[in-house]
């Protein structure tokens, strides 16, 4: 299995199943650059007729000249002849040719248009007539299914693709878990720090040498100046966005942890109002760069809002290689990771800690306390600091706090939960209240001790999040 399509097992299924489907209907297939969406439907389509056609970065014609080139290759093999006749631009005509290729009697056929935000990029209207050359093909019998691969913010929306039914799967980057296999380090620990480093984005992992040390692999694939991913949090970003500058502050905001939105407003100093902040951050959620969460207990219309760089890597990248890349003269990478990085690691690991722990809940809880997260998330507000929180499929009501590195006994964890718990309404009234104490280090015994006294308390450590 390749590195690209290691631990997809549930999204291949998804699309497959959707695939089957004797309607025809659209599938949009979005998430963050280099997570493998790519390669999961390549993976999908060896079993499914249809045709996987790559658009090109370049402008309306010569995409409309490009798919006519695969729709004419593809008519040969089926015995038909070219699409001759049709002027340049006839978009309906164009899939008119294409779904002729379809049998009736037979699978439905697929349609995938990979890279399709550059069509969008490029100014193509070809929903419309996409659209009517299926609609056609449905009346006649054929079913066809439109696959769309992309960045979310050059997908068409539902509305844009209505009456025909959208389906939207989005390709996060790998968890914890998934992602293990392929970082470096021996013990658990070991494995949780290189996480925290290098996140889950099959791309980054793929150049990963496992058999060296973190600090090997943060030199080589990070920060010498020919390294791979040098440069990747500037090149990602100037590729999608205008005003990159704007949105390198955001990232630079974010990149020491979770942020409320006037945190995010102050890192942006040239934005005079705090509303200025919203279109640039709605792009990089559409990039898949940052996540919006709101507490599990928000009501509808709350404001409470916080905002994460979704993988760990993008953050360390503008934590500590941004700066590194642009500042002339300083030490080489081997004295920089030395005097600047490796001090600071712990901090950096205990802002990206509590995604670990929350991934833990949503797709392994089972092993650790024996029943899956129905819901799982975070709660937080006037009192209440729960960034591990959410609902059993046993009923149970679970509230957690993580730490990784080894709290005090001044840090109180347990009592600085229970205080919490109090403050909240949700979960109140349930048969069982849950208590987790989530740790990325070896918990020091005072802990251990503490967290035994209490029947309904668990400690979960590093082995417990790589698991057996």
């Amino acid at each position: 299995m390749s590195m690209q399509f290691s631990g997809r097992v549930k999204e291949l299924g998804h699309i497959r199943s959707v695939l089957d489907r004797r309607e025809s209907q659209w599938v949009r297939v979005t998430g963050i650059r280099g997570g493998g969406k790519s390669t999961l439907v390549e993976k999908v389509m060896a079993a499914c007729g249809g045709l996987v056609h790559v658009c090109p970065p370049l402008p309306s014609a010569a995409q409309y000249s490009f798919l006519r080139a695969s729709i004419d290759r593809l008519r040969t093999q089926k015995g038909l002849s070219p699409s001759d006749g049709l002027a340049s631009g006839d978009w309906h005509g164009l899939f008119g040719s294409l779904t002729e290729v379809a049998d009736p009697e037979g699978q439905p056929f697929v349609l995938v248009l990979d890279n399709a935000h550059r069509l969008a990029e490029a100014r193509s209207r070809y929903e419309p007539a996409l659209r009517g050359a299926v609609l056609e093909a449905a009346a006649a019998g054929t079913v066809v299914h439109v696959v769309l691969v992309g960045q979310e913010a050059g997908i068409p929306t539902d509305t844009v693709l209505a009456p025909l039914p959208v389906e939207t799967i989005t390709i996060s980057p790998l968890p914890f878990r998934v992602a293990a296999e392929h970082l470096p380090g021996v013990s658990p620990q070991d494995l949780v720090r290189a996480y925290g480093i290098f996140g889950g984005i099959p791309r980054v992992l793929s150049m990963l040498d496992p058999t060296v040390t973190l600090g090997t692999n943060v030199r080589r694939v990070i920060l010498h100046h020919s390294a791979p991913l040098a440069d990747a949090g500037a090149s990602w970003l100037e590729r999608d966005v205008q005003t990159p500058a704007r949105y390198f502050a955001i990232m630079s905001a974010l990149a020491s942890g979770e942020s409320d939105w006037a945190a995010v407003h102050a890192g942006i100093p040239d934005l005079t109002k705090s509303g200025q902040v919203a279109p640039y951050l709605n792009r990089l959620a559409e990039l898949g760069l940052v996540t919006a969460r709101r507490p599990l207990d928000a009501k509808p219309g709350s404001r409470s809002t916080r905002y994460v760089i979704t993988d760990p890597f993008l953050a360390f990248w503008f934590r500590f290689v941004l700066s590194f890349r642009y500042a002339p003269g300083v030490e080489s990478e081997s004295e920089y990771y030395t005097r600047f990085v490796r001090p600071e690691l712990d901090v950096h690991l205990n802002s990206v800690f509590p995604s670990i722990c929350r991934q833990h809940m949503t797709y392994d809880a089972i092993e650790s306390i024996g029943a899956s997260a129905r819901e799982s998330g975070s709660l937080w507000g006037a009192g209440v600091d729960l960034p591990v929180s959410g609902i059993l499929t046993s009923g149970a009501a679970y509230y957690g706090t993580c730490h990784w590195a080894p709290p005090t006994r001044t840090d109180a964890p347990l009592d600085r939960l229970e205080r919490s718990m109090r403050e909240t309404r949700y979960g109140f009234g349930r048969q069982r209240r849950i208590r987790l104490v989530f740790s990325g280090t070896s918990a020091p015994r005072w802990l251990q001790r503490d967290v035994a006294r209490h029947h309904d308390a668990q400690l979960i450590d590093a082995p417990a999040l790589v698991g057996g």
